[in-house]
């Protein structure tokens, strides 16, 4: 856990539109999408010579809200990538993307019904993955769902009893808690005041979307700036979580911004942290 006084390591999700910018004094964290580093062609790590705080190795397809566990091998992969990069921890999504580990898979992430059965599934595969990390931090992110399945718990407590329960991290993806309130009319203030008590160690993830008129709905699609309602509730967010917030990483995969736009997002990121740690 972070010193209550420490401001979290923040940087991006590594993309090759954005590495030109990675040495700006403001970034001291990355984030890798393991899908892109797990190329067996690529004989370099994939952060470079990049020296930073904080990396984390982000997976797609741990699928940890299946009935089964996941798939050895591609946990021993997620595994290897992370220790060539010297990655402090790993991150996948609370969904799933296949109903078994010889299931197809879907192609996108689907929420777990908020049930117990669903709470016992995820929570075992959780332990499942930390005892394969070893030392090694894995943290679970909440996700943008444009569907509920039926449920006997809310989401809120769905999260926070699976955070008690396996001593996880959480992900908690800002930007996807908006959009979730937006489509399905609830309080994200609430949602996150009610969750981040029962977390000892959060990371973050910021990105911009749109509504969308046909769907009226708003999609997280990483493809716009952060909006404003997502940067004060950022700054709520590290109010709250206040001396357990380990880094922050911006996702951006669509319609990128030019350098200077590159730039001065991540540094309102880091100026918005800092005013926290040290409140007016």
């Amino acid at each position: 856990m972070r010193h209550p006084s420490s401001t979290p390591a923040i940087g991006y999700a590594i993309r090759e539109q954005n590495r030109p910018i990675l040495d700006d004094p403001a970034i001291n964290a990355a984030e890798i999408t393991f899908e892109r580093a797990d190329d067996p062609l690529r004989i370099d790590r994939y952060i470079q010579d990049f020296d930073f705080d904080h990396v984390s190795v982000h997976a797609l397809k741990l699928s940890i809200a299946s009935p089964v566990p996941p798939n050895q091998n591609y946990l021993e992969a997620l595994r290897s990538i992370a220790i060539e990069n010297g990655a402090a921890s790993v991150s996948d999504h609370l969904g799933f993307t296949r109903d078994s580990n010889n299931g197809v898979e879907m192609g996108h992430f689907a929420p777990p019904p908020w049930t117990e059965s669903a709470l016992t599934a995820t929570c075992r595969n959780i332990d499942y993955i930390q005892k394969r990390l070893g030392d090694t931090r894995f943290y679970v992110e909440t996700i943008a769902y444009l569907f509920e399945f039926q449920g006997t718990m809310s989401e809120a407590d769905f999260v926070s009893k699976m955070l008690q329960c396996t001593g996880c991290g959480w992900l908690l993806d800002v930007t996807n808690v908006y959009a979730n309130a937006t489509n399905f009319q609830f309080d994200p203030y609430e949602f996150i005041a009610s969750v981040i008590p029962h977390a000892d160690t959060v990371q973050m993830h910021l990105a911009g979307g749109f509504f969308d008129e046909r769907s009226r709905m708003y999609i997280d699609s990483h493809s716009e700036p952060i909006p404003d309602a997502v940067w004060d509730l950022y700054r709520f967010s590290l109010e709250q979580g206040r001396g357990k917030v380990d880094a922050v990483f911006i996702e951006r995969d669509q319609d990128f911004p030019d350098e200077a736009g590159w730039r001065a997002e991540v540094r309102r990121v880091r100026d918005i942290a800092e005013q926290v740690e040290v409140p007016a």
